[in-house]
């Protein structure tokens, strides 16, 4: 391997964006916006397992030889020597990242309390008049409300999160970084403290009142929703309480909901 490569995965809305951002200030670093990566070397196992050529003579050195070149390849462009490559699906695909990388892989998971990341979503979703999400609960002959958009935003995406993340403690608990979202806004400085020792990486001083995005996601054509990966460039928590955003009855079925996931799996 040519770098040195990290995961960074997690929840929705819980401060990954801000996270790399910081971490890009470090100038032996580059964080990842979302990345292909995963979905790349997935693809790719399967096209080549599925040709024809391949089902007649299979070779499996070659498999591996192409894995090798497109991981190398990904961010080739990138000078940084140490890569944290961000996407959510790393959790679920820990045992696997052995196989394709032939080591194991550090992963630092940012999360959050479900009911701030259900408000942040429905907070978005009214910003965004028209979004994908209201179209599909039309489809499905629903009416747009707040309890209709935060529930097709949990079963569609975010409980396949809190699952990616419960898995990843199962399955590699020992090379696990859960950093909270309070903890970030509240302690940055202690916070990557934290990961500059988990990944082992040099110290450095960062700009908690300068942060800038860099990777200009296209949110609007990536995602159908603009904004998603907007960030203040000073660390500081604003955002209404979620009782208020999400009403009493949502609150508290959030809340049990992430009482039954951090309960049963311990984090």
């Amino acid at each position: 391997m040519e770098k040195t490569f990290y995961f960074l995965s997690g929840l929705p809305r819980s401060g990954s964006t801000v996270l790399t951002s910081i971490l890009n200030q470090h100038p032996e670093v580059y964080a990842t916006p979302t990345s292909p990566l995963l979905d790349q070397l997935i693809s790719n196992q399967n096209i080549w397992r599925k040709a024809q050529q391949v089902r007649a003579n299979p070779i499996e050195e070659q498999l591996t030889n192409i894995t090798r070149r497109l991981i190398t390849a990904m961010w080739k462009h990138r000078p940084e020597p140490i890569i944290i490559d961000k996407n959510r699906g790393w959790g679920k695909n820990m045992p696997a990242s052995v196989i394709l990388f032939e080591k194991e892989i550090k992963i630092v998971m940012v999360v959050r309390d479900l009911p701030s990341i259900m408000a942040s979503w429905l907070k978005l979703l009214k910003s965004n008049p028209g979004n994908h999400i209201d179209q599909l609960i039309i489809s499905n002959g629903f009416q747009v409300t707040d309890e209709t958009r935060v529930m097709e935003m949990w079963n569609n995406m975010v409980k396949d999160c809190y699952e990616s993340v419960t898995q990843a403690v199962k399955d590699a608990g020992n090379r696990i970084l859960i950093i909270e979202y309070d903890d970030l806004i509240k302690n940055p400085k202690s916070t990557l403290a934290s990961i500059e020792s988990f990944l082992e990486l040099s110290k450095h001083e960062y700009d908690f009142n300068n942060i800038i995005n860099n990777n200009n996601d296209d949110d609007l054509s990536a995602w159908g929703l603009d904004g998603m990966h907007t960030i203040r460039n000073t660390l500081k928590k604003t955002s209404e309480s979620p009782q208020t955003i999400l009403g009493n009855d949502l609150f508290e079925k959030f809340k049990d909901i992430e009482r039954s996931y951090r309960g049963q799996y311990g984090w």
